[in-house]
């Protein structure tokens, strides 16, 4: 046994001194590999663990309990005495909108403060003391707001306003939620734009409710690690229970509003059908009295007009008879003349009319006659067919000008003349029918005449007669008359008081009636509309949602994946080549001092005491570089990651782990490679006798290569090239080595360029050649047609395209975790020209009626095709199902576009317009957008130029994991070519000390051995630019974003840049090892055999 101070161990001491830089390469190999193996790997669970304790420091909800009825204080109660159960609180959210700080139309979500669960953290300020005050969201807020007030604006629907006691809230405090831990979404609401710009808690004494609109549930035992295995099965367990409880007091709940509700509708009724019974005794009772009076009257009053009638009659009849008999002889001989002057008038213009016809007559009867001498009436058959023929034939001469052509063209046109004739005669026909009419029409009028003229005859002695009968009576009447005067003035006064009497009785006799009437029919009305909506009250439906269905939990565990992603092989590869490298260092060492063990094994020295001495030296390495590569990649790689991420979550800073497996395999992984080639090295190396040891192994037999056998590039070759490329294909092991280790830097270098040009140009991509426009315009209120057409007209100056939509936010609801996809209807055939619906360079059509677009990363994710159907759902309440009808690529969200007869179809409704797209020539976008808002009744004006530089932030994000990885590869890449460049000068040292005796330059040496450094590089990076886009996909396909897709995709120039780094690499570490070839013994290194 060796004491610890002996010299064989100053000897192994000594050895690490004199290879400090292989050793210090070995250590800084593994502890790369071993730094970015850990640190890639526990990012995920240091993020983890930060979220977790975020969440459980919050007491954040493990179930959020929906009812479309809300709930009591009983069903909170039930629910909190289920079994597995842990605390149930209630809780109150509003909707509505606000207008602060200038800003109009700000929507926001208050929520009830609970003590028990989701504890808001508070940032600024202090907690509410009174149910007027409020602490609000720190995001959007700022702390120049505390103090400041938030109005329940009045544009609000009634029952929004009615949730508040108050309309004005004070500020006291900033604060961050558990439920909003993500920083860019605040929710979706069907007020205003579609989106909640931020959220506010309120006392509970703040909000005027009836019931709670949710429940919050902790369970029992929910103390395992955030999305683990263990918390989704406590959880997953206690769904059902929950469903059924909630289920169980919706319906108890909804028996008792319907028990309720029909009694007080049987009530109603009651009352009604009483005071309708009374009503109608009273009406008939009213009806009669009045009836009675009014039969009176009208007897009075028929009385009195038959008198007064009479007598006036008399009066007049008097007159009149006396008048009329005086000159009614010179009347009648005045009337006789007249009739006998208009007789004569009228007979003279019916023989006028005669005349006119008989001479029509006689001329149309001479021309037909002329017509049928002429013997054309006959040949009316011949001559149509004649015309069908020639029309025939000429149809068959292409040539208008030939003789054919001519003759058949005049012999029709002589058909036609005689077809012209035969119609002409027709029309004289026809004109003859209509004489023989109006002949008789005349006729008709001399008879009507000569009755008429008899009529007034017989009148005229009716007259005479009359008037002698009426002076007979004259001399009776006039003493009835006037004794009839003086009764008819007495009964006109007694009518007249009577009538004003029942007038006024039936006025407020009908009033009455018609307040009763109208009072019963609103009685009646109320009675059917509580029926109706008894009727149509649907069971109550019910909701139990998880954590994962909050979206800022869901993206949390979705981001901490992406790291995950990249952490599945990147670190596995980066470390295999790092172990890689590692063993080869040590392997060659071990050969390197094949002489050194023989000697040792000579003078006495153990097996075990010599492979000790590189074991140690080996392990040592390993063991240092393991300790400092894990603990700076537990702390740097996380820190440096959730630095990127803090851009995206308002959650602290990053806690770190230490997990003590990850730990353990790294330090096993790294003593595997490097102490188990050490001792496969020295065990094949011991197995062997001391003076075989001692002596040199034989060089390798050299071989003819494939070029050889080419004379003509063979021959092109100067000696050197010759025999650099011998020396390359010599030594396979080592080209292999050297080809895998560079290989594999630069498929490590492409890889990561590549993740860059992956996610670099999505946001211009996205912004600039799919979501072509500037604007997203918002407004209050659903617009019209003319509405529409007014504001393109008043904004023409500005905007060059204005493109209205629907617009709402959806839920898919399908294989994967629940995704918001943006649902956009239009009829627009402008829309075309503010989106563009592209897939692999091809144009998508805008759907039919009927079918929806969605985007390509939302149907990979669902695993949707073109004619599946896939479900989305609002609110986690209402469910709707649509068909695809087409896939597009898009970049930043999910989009679904779809036709105005496809929305109404889908959803049960008319497009609500209250979005518009917009672009314009103008550079000054900000300007406007105030205008719009100012001038145009905009509600809210969203710049696109603003969500491009978002999704920008939330890429460089990811830049940061991208660049770290770069720069690991970087390194591992110049410490991977040292060390095998350097072991490869050690190898070769008698051979360089060769050539500097045979007197090449420095210039020429340094040509011979960084010659091959430079053709193997040139190879590797032949075999690492493939394996480097096989990595990248292969990355890219671990690393799912919700909200963001991927182009996967290499540029050009990142091909380069790998290329460039690995040979400048190897450049710089040929300017380094120029020393150690310098420092070549020429005369040791000869000798070293010896």
């Amino acid at each position: 046994m060796v004491m610890k101070n002996s010299a064989w161990n100053k000897n192994n001491r000594r050895e690490i001194r004199h290879t400090l830089g292989r050793y210090i390469a070995l250590l800084v190999i593994i502890a790369l590999g071993v730094g970015f193996f850990s640190g890639l790997k526990i990012t995920k669970q240091a993020m983890l663990h930060t979220g977790e304790t975020y969440v459980k420091e919050s007491n954040m909800y493990d179930y959020r309990l929906l009812s479309t009825l809300g709930f009591t204080a009983e069903d909170i109660h039930y629910i909190s005495n289920l079994e597995g159960v842990n605390v149930a609180a209630g809780a109150v959210n509003v909707d509505f909108i606000t207008d602060f700080n200038d800003k109009d139309d700000v929507v926001l979500k208050a929520h009830s403060i609970t003590d028990d669960l989701n504890q808001i953290t508070l940032v600024k300020g202090r907690l509410p003391e009174a149910d007027n005050e409020c602490v609000v969201d720190s995001i959007y807020f700022k702390e120049d707001d505390l103090g400041k007030t938030i109005t329940v604006s009045a544009k609000n629907e009634e029952d929004v306003k009615n949730g508040f006691i108050y309309q004005d809230y004070t500020i006291v405090g900033l604060c961050n939620s558990v439920n909003y831990m993500y920083l860019s979404d605040r929710g979706t609401t069907k007020l205003a734009g579609g989106s909640i710009n931020a959220f506010l808690y309120i006392p509970e004494g703040g909000f005027q409710f009836d019931y709670y609109s949710e429940i919050y549930v902790t369970l029992d035992n929910n103390q395992s690690q955030i999305f683990s295995k263990d918390y989704e099965d406590t959880v997953s367990a206690m769904e059902q229970p929950l469903k059924d409880a909630i289920d169980y007091r919706a319906d108890l709940r909804y028996q008792d509003i319907i028990t309720e509700a029909n009694k007080k509708i049987a009530e109603a009724q009651s009352d009604y059908d009483a005071s309708s019974s009374e009503y109608l005794d009273e009406k008939k009772e009213a009806k009669d009295s009045l009836s009675d009076s009014k039969k009176r009257l009208e007897d009075a009053k028929t009385e009195i007009n038959s008198n007064e009638k009479k007598l006036a009659d008399s009066e007049r009849t008097l007159a009149i008879k006396e008048k009329e008999y005086n000159s009614s002889l010179t009347a009648y001989n005045n009337s006789k003349k007249d009739f006998d002057t208009k007789k004569c008038e009228i007979q003279n213009t019916l023989n006028e009319k005669q005349q006119e016809i008989t001479a029509n007559r006689s001329k149309v009867t001479t021309g037909m006659e002329e017509i049928e001498k002429s013997g054309v009436l006959n040949q009316y058959s011949t001559l149509k067919e004649s015309e069908d023929s020639l029309k025939a034939a000429l149809s068959q001469i292409s040539d208008p000008n030939s003789t054919d052509y001519q003759t058949y063209a005049n012999q029709l046109k002589q058909v036609e003349e005689g077809l012209g004739v035969i119609n002409q005669y027709q029309t004289l026909s026809e004109t003859l029918k209509q004489i023989k009419v109006a002949q008789d029409t005349l006729d008709t009028s001399k008879k009507t005449a000569d009755s008429e003229f008899k009529k007034s005859e017989k009148e005229l002695t009716l007259a005479k007669t009359q008037l002698s009968t009426a002076k007979e009576t004259l001399v009776n009447s006039k003493k009835q008359i006037a004794d009839g005067k003086v009764a008819l003035d007495q009964a006109k006064k007694a009518y007249s008081e009577a009538l004003q009497k029942y007038k006024d009785g039936k006025e407020d006799t009908d009033s009455a009636l018609t307040e009763g009437e109208k009072k019963l029919a609103e009685a009646k009305d109320k009675i059917s509309d509580a029926k109706a909506e008894v009727a149509s009250l649907d069971k109550p439906s019910t909701y139990v949602l998880d954590r994962t269905k909050n979206i800022s939990y869901a993206s949390f565990e979705n981001d901490s994946s992406v790291v995950e992603g990249i952490a599945k092989i990147f670190p596995i590869f980066f470390f295999l080549v790092a172990a890689l490298v590692c063993s080869t260092t040590m392997t060659r060492m071990v050969d390197e001092h094949r002489t050194q063990i023989g000697t040792l094994k000579a003078l006495g020295y153990s097996n075990r005491s010599i492979a000790w001495k590189y074991i140690s030296y080996s392990g040592s390495a390993a063991v240092l570089g393991c300790i400092l590569g894990y603990f700076a990649g537990i702390r740097l790689f996380p820190y440096a990651i959730w630095q990127a991420y803090k851009m995206l979550y308002n959650i602290a800073e990053i806690k770190y782990v230490f997990n003590g497996g990850l730990a353990l395999l790294t330090l096993m992984v790294s003593l595997l490679c490097s102490v188990g080639a050490t001792y496969a090295a020295c065990r094949t190396e011991l197995s062997q006798m001391p003076a075989e040891l001692m002596r040199p192994k034989s060089p390798k037999v050299g071989k003819r290569i494939f070029l050889e056998r080419i004379p003509v590039l063979w021959q092109a070759l100067s000696f050197l090239h010759k025999v650099s490329i011998r020396n390359i294909l010599r030594y396979k092991k080592r080209l292999f080595m050297m080809i895998l280790g560079t290989g594999g830097c630069t498929a490590l270098l492409l890889a990561g360029l590549g993740l860059n040009d992956s996610i670099s140009k999505i946001a211009d991509d996205q912004f600039g050649s799919i979501m072509l426009f500037d604007y997203t315009i918002s407004f209050l209120e659903a617009q019209s047609k003319e509405e529409m057409t007014d504001f393109r007209e008043s904004t023409s100056d500005m905007l060059s395209e204005c493109v209205f939509i629907s617009f709402d936010t959806y839920e898919v609801t399908g294989t994967s975790r629940n995704q918001k996809v943006n649902v956009v209807a239009s009829d627009d055939p402008d829309i075309t020209n503010v989106i563009g619906l592209r897939l692999n360079g091809k144009t998508v059509p805008f759907p039919e009626d009927g079918y929806v677009a969605i985007n390509d990363r939302l149907a990979e994710t669902e695993n949707l095709k073109i004619g599946d159907s896939m479900t989305i759902t609002l609110d986690n309440i209402k469910t709707y199902t649509v068909v695809i009808g087409g896939i597009f690529k898009n970049y930043a969200h999910n989009y679904m576009f779809m036709s105005e007869a496809t929305y109404e179809k889908v959803f049960g409704e008319e497009c609500a317009y209250k979005t518009a797209f917009a672009t314009t020539d103008s550079t000054d976008i900000y300007n406007i957008s105030a205008k719009l808002m100012k001038d145009h009744g905009a509600s809210s004006v969203v710049v696109t130029a603003d969500t491009k530089n978002r999704v920008t932030n939330m890429m460089n994000s990811l830049n940061y994991i991208v660049w770290l990885v770069i720069a690991c590869a970087c390194a591992l890449s110049f410490v991977v070519m040292y060390n095998l460049s350097n072991i490869n000068i050690t190898e070769r040292n008698r051979e360089i000390a060769t050539i500097k005796v045979l007197g090449f330059y420095p210039k020429e040496t340094y040509s011979y051995v960084f010659r091959e450094n430079i053709v193997i590089t040139l190879i590797s990076t032949m075999f690492g630019l493939p394996a480097g886009i096989l990595l990248h996909r292969f990355v890219m396909d671990q690393i799912k974003i919700e909200s963001i897709s991927f182009n996967i995709q290499i540029f050009p120039i990142s091909y380069l840049y790998a290329l460039i780094v690995t040979i400048g690499l190897t450049l710089i570490v040929n300017v380094i090892l120029i020393r150690k070839i310098n420092r070549i013994n020429m005369a040791e290194s000869l000798k070293s055999v010896e």
